[in-house]
């Protein structure tokens, strides 16, 4: 899932990861996010988020290992 905070308000919403979201998106999104402050928010809400070290999580929920597939592109 994941978990934006609205700029303007600070509210939180929760998004499912779907099929068709592209998987290196979703890692570059964790990579980014992982270092950051965890907003109060989440805390308060019951949503743990993953940091740094925890890394291996997406990678084999998105790809079923750690190890991250080369791409073949076929038309």
């Amino acid at each position: 899932m994941l978990v934006h905070q609205c700029i303007e308000c600070g509210s939180l919403s929760i998004n499912r990861i779907a099929a068709d979201d592209d998987p290196s998106t979703i890692i570059a999104i964790f990579q980014a996010s992982a270092e950051r402050p965890i907003p109060a928010q989440c805390e308060e809400n019951g949503i743990r988020m993953l940091r740094a070290h925890e890394a291996d999580i997406p990678y084999k929920q998105l790809y079923g290992s750690i190890e991250v597939p080369d791409i073949v592109w076929s038309l």
